[in-house]
């Protein structure tokens, strides 16, 4: 007899969950934040094991993942608005889909003819979906499509149930409204971040010619201020520092790679995406990126750090490009034999040994110079080779200590 009053009770303590859910994103400007950060009590609101936001693309054909939870790939995943996909049919239809197994391919017939389950992501992770509730998430006055949120695998077993659907669609409206909101909001054009240069630096009629000459030439504002009007690069980190409202980290050519937060990252996709991760200590897990407003609402480090609110930190583009060298490798550390590491392993033999002579072979040096710029390049800061002859012929055996300074890459 008691079994209505339970079911009235969880309702009631399910909508009043969600309904703080909803006043959390309502209350916030940073969609990106708040849902990293909400995305665990939505999965255990809803009972679901994996939850999936995605965000209508700029090109309005395609939908671009905000939020995945359970994956290690900081990538964001992109699936287009067709029935190639769970997402991607909610998003055509406008309907919302709750399917027992996506990979029944009789339950997805009654559905679409053409509906698929992309099946990649379980075959690269191990992990097996099975339940999956889809619902577009649109404006409510205009019914404009703008992203799909997705519940996978229902903890309970079998399909989301009424209430769990319900939810859901309530959850939709108050995402639709808080993307509405971010996409009006207008992104700080980046040039103007030169205006907080001090004028006793760079008074407005010079600071108004640098911002035309850069438009003119098309040069980014930054080369502009350093190389032709002999703005020192710190003053301009400041003021993007200021521009930002985040610090300002300086190139150092002392600093260590990361290697553990850069194992996931190449080289190419840091220099495409402009942003790194450079230290991950007690007070946090600091991002450096030329861009911190474009970084935050691309949401790729959200994916790349789940569970992690990010210390931003700005810094200039060529400072970035040189600690991106340093901690990848520059280009002549690649080459073989190149002209950096001959000189450097010029350098290193004569410095060992000045007494015996300072005519080294050019294929020792390009060797030796090689190791010790590669050393250089992943923070080691002392190395001292000394070779014996080996058991078998040709065979070298080396040890290595010392000092090594290394000129900046």
């Amino acid at each position: 007899m008691s079994a209505p009053a339970d079911d009235g009770a969880r309702r009631a303590a399910f909508f009043q969950q969600l309904q703080r859910v909803g006043a959390s994103i309502a209350a916030t400007d940073d969609v990106d934040d708040i849902m990293l950060n909400l995305s665990a009590g939505i999965c255990e609101l809803f009972g679901a094991d994996r939850l999936s936001i995605y965000a209508l693309g700029e090109d309005q054909s395609s939908l671009v993942s905000k939020v995945k939870t359970g994956l290690a790939s900081f990538k964001q995943l992109k699936l287009p608005v067709s029935a190639d996909s769970v997402a991607g049919y909610a998003a055509l239809s406008g309907k919302m889909l709750n399917l027992l197994d996506v990979y029944d391919e009789a339950e997805l017939l009654r559905h679409s003819p053409a509906l698929r389950f992309q099946q990649g992501v379980d075959r690269r992770t191990g992990y097996r979906t099975r339940e999956m509730l889809a619902a577009p998430i649109a404006d409510a006055a205009s019914g404009q499509l703008l992203g799909v949120i997705q519940l996978i695998n229902n903890r309970s077993g079998g399909p989301y149930s009424p209430m769990v659907e319900e939810g859901v669609r309530t959850l939709s409206l108050t995402l639709a409204a808080a993307f509405a909101r971010a996409g009006a909001a207008p992104r700080r054009e980046r040039s103007r971040f030169a205006a907080l240069i001090p004028e006793t630096v760079l008074p407005r009629a010079r600071l108004d010619l640098a911002l035309h000459q850069a438009a003119a030439t098309q040069r980014d504002i930054e080369d502009v201020l350093i190389d032709d009007f002999g703005i020192k690069t710190v003053l301009v980190g400041r003021a993007l520092a200021d521009f930002f409202s985040v610090p300002y980290f300086t190139f150092d050519s002392e600093h260590r790679r990361p290697v553990r937060l850069l194992d996931q990252f190449k080289h190419a996709d840091v220099l495409r995406q402009q942003w790194m991760p450079v230290v991950d200590d007690s007070n946090g897990l600091f991002v450096l990126a030329v861009d911190p407003d474009q970084a935050r609402a691309d949401g790729a480090v959200a994916l790349a750090f789940p569970g992690v609110r990010p210390v931003w930190c700005v810094t200039t583009r060529r400072e970035f490009g040189s600690m991106a060298g340093q901690f990848f490798g520059a280009r002549a550390a690649r080459a073989a034999p190149s002209a950096v590491a001959q000189d450097i392993g010029q350098g290193v033999a004569q410095g060992m040994a000045p007494a015996v002579s300072t005519a080294v072979p050019a294929d020792l040096a390009a060797l030796v110079g090689g190791l010790a710029l590669q050393a250089h390049l992943h923070g080691i800061r002392q190395l001292h080779i000394e070779t014996t002859a080996g058991d078998v012929a040709g065979e070298v055996r080396f040890q290595v200590s010392g000092i090594f300074t290394a000129p900046p890459v």
